[in-house]
């Protein structure tokens, strides 16, 4: 029972209580950081409730109900989630075929990789024929199975409008229905739609699991693992996205930049400068920053626990940076801290520029001290 969802220790053990107990109850608020299973446990709580096998544990995987909610093919489960404005139809369907097109892609992308998010083209929302189409589906009994299921992805997304129309289904709710919403933004929800649910908190995924995760099933080598599972602070989603996008480039660069600090090569700094000058490149930009940050933890790791250093290929340069600035752990933390800040501009519209030039003279001006 849910030994699909990793790292979710007491909210499995919430969910196994209440399933054992047979206190089902009729809304669920499953709240946490992104990227750690709320979706695929709201997926296999599904399953459990419909799974047709009446030997195995629930959920079997191998009755038609469980393939059907594999496959989101499932009648009884109504899956809702923000979409741009796209016309639709007074029954629920999409009038334009490329709009239709974007929705089934943001489904398929959710079956492939349940712990990461398809990006619309424009701004997504919760709106209330959204709401009202959940109303009428819930009018009717199960179909196949023993509950409808609606499960809402990123509730805090609903509108206004839509948050007040749905509180009467959310707290009486009809026998044979459980709602289950998701979030990562548990206090922009109205206090009267979270008070009408049971609330399932989720919690970051610890660093050895999501290192695992990714070797086992996802074929990452150990050493991108490790730094993936590092810099992802918890989050499956994003570790899975580190290890497979950007991230060699990503390290060389922040490599480049310890060469730099080593070396006072301005020029090299100006060059990087000017290319994130040419090229807004958000991501790379941040994991560049992420990386710098594995670097000095690792400084501090060289002193004290030198079986935790992450780079692993870059011992003999590590211990050349700490010979030649001899940084103590109070500075490095600082310099962290500063290097955080920075990245909190990236999302903003200041100049990329400034941020790498400015990078650069914070850590030169604490590592000299």
């Amino acid at each position: 029972m849910f030994k699909e969802v990793k790292g979710q220790k007491k909210a499995i053990q919430q969910l196994k209580y209440l399933i054992s107990e047979e206190k089902i109850a009729g809304s669920y608020l499953f709240y946490g950081p992104a990227g750690v299973g709320k979706l695929m446990t709201a997926l296999e709580f599904a399953k459990i409730l419909n799974c047709q096998d009446e030997i195995s544990e629930k959920p079997c995987r191998d009755c038609k109900a469980c393939h059907k909610i594999d496959d989101l093919a499932h009648p009884d489960i109504e899956l809702i989630f923000p979409i741009p404005n796209f016309d639709k139809t007074p029954e629920g369907g999409y009038k334009n075929d490329k709009e239709r097109e974007q929705v089934q892609n943001y489904l398929q992308h959710l079956k492939e990789q349940p712990y990461n998010r398809y990006k619309f083209s424009k701004t997504t929302a919760i709106r209330i024929n959204t709401i009202r189409e959940i109303e009428r589906t819930l009018k009717y009994k199960p179909r196949e199975g023993n509950y409808r299921v609606v499960i809402m992805i990123d509730a805090d997304q609903l509108i206004v409008h839509a948050e007040n129309a749905f509180l009467k289904t959310l707290e009486e709710p009809p026998p044979y229905a459980v709602i289950i919403l998701t979030t990562t933004k548990l206090d922009s929800l109205l206090p009267t739609i979270i008070s009408r649910c049971r609330k399932v908190r989720f919690t970051k995924i610890p660093i050895p699991i999501i290192e695992n995760e990714l070797m086992k099933k996802h074929d990452v080598e150990k050493f991108q693992a490790r730094i993936a599972a590092r810099i992802a602070n918890g989050s499956l989603a994003k570790a899975i996205l580190i290890s497979k996008d950007q991230s060699p480039r990503a390290r060389k660069l922040s490599l480049d930049l310890v060469d730099c600090l080593m070396d006072e090569n301005l020029n090299s700094v100006y060059e990087l400068s000017e290319y994130f000058k040419r090229n807004r490149d958000e991501e790379l930009l941040i994991g560049m920053i992420d990386f710098l940050i594995i670097w000095f933890s690792d400084i501090i790791n060289l002193k004290n626990v030198p079986e935790k250093i992450l780079n692993i290929d870059q011992i003999e340069k590590l211990k050349a940076f700490y010979k030649k600035f001899f940084v103590s752990n109070k500075l490095v933390k600082k310099v962290i801290e500063q290097m955080e800040e920075l990245k909190c501009l990236v999302y903003g519209h200041v100049n990329f520029e400034l941020i790498i030039i400015n990078l650069y003279y914070q850590i030169r001006k604490q590592i000299n001290q």
